[in-house]
């Protein structure tokens, strides 16, 4: 991922290694309560990533179902499906 150039005073964009957060719960969740908070990551990430972080953290369908080897949870995978197909 590039840093944007406004990042740092001194330097243009800048490359560097991103990494991926994970939001990890139990299995026995309630699938309403992982399916809800999926959607609210879903339909307001603008509103969760503060405007000077733009760029150098985003929240979108490619990042927050990109999991490596975790599974999603059920009422992610429900949600994500609701919403995206």
């Amino acid at each position: 991922m590039t840093f944007p150039q406004s990042a740092y005073r001194e330097a243009g964009g800048v490359a560097t290694i991103g990494v991926s957060n994970l939001l990890v719960c139990r299995p026995d969740l309630d699938a309403a309560v992982a399916g809800a908070l999926t959607r609210l990551l879903v339909l307001r990430a603008s509103a969760l990533v503060p405007g000077n972080a733009v760029r150098a953290q985003f929240l979108d369908v490619r990042s927050l179902i990109g999991t490596g080897g975790i599974p999603l949870h059920p009422g992610a995978v429900a949600a994500y499906r609701s919403l995206h197909g």
